[in-house]
């Protein structure tokens, strides 16, 4: 089974596939007018109970605040760059590039430019 994604949060059935066109989901998110009146903007593209794949858009000096997650996390740029600190270790995260980080662990991240992001997060 497959399902073509074109906006919301998809569940899929056991055994499905879906697709998601990123392009698509980065200008309907920043069609919407949270993005307009805000520095971020931000949607699951695929969530489940131990799965969270969520696309978010961050203006160029946009700030997460230091935060953990229950589960471990990948942040992939799809476009612009970041820096994502975990304490005094701070990294330029740019298009093309992903970092992983384990449960628990303190993080924050700026958007150095208009950026793109994919965080999935998993908890087992």
């Amino acid at each position: 089974m497959t399902n073509e994604h074109s906006r919301g949060t998809l569940r899929p059935a056991a055994g499905g596939m879906i697709t998601v066109k990123i392009a698509d989901e980065i200008a309907r998110l920043k069609g919407a007018a949270k993005w307009r009146s805000g520095d971020r903007h931000a949607t699951s593209l695929v969530k489940d109970a131990a799965l969270n794949v969520l696309l978010m858009v961050l203006k160029k000096g946009a700030h997460l605040h230091e935060h953990r997650t229950k589960g471990p996390i990948t942040v992939q740029v799809v476009s612009g760059s970041i820096r994502f600190s975990v304490g005094a270790d701070q990294r330029v995260i740019s298009a093309g590039d992903m970092v992983g980080l384990d449960r628990e662990v303190a993080h924050s991240l700026e958007a150095l430019q208009e950026s793109a992001l994919i965080l999935v997060t998993a908890i087992d």
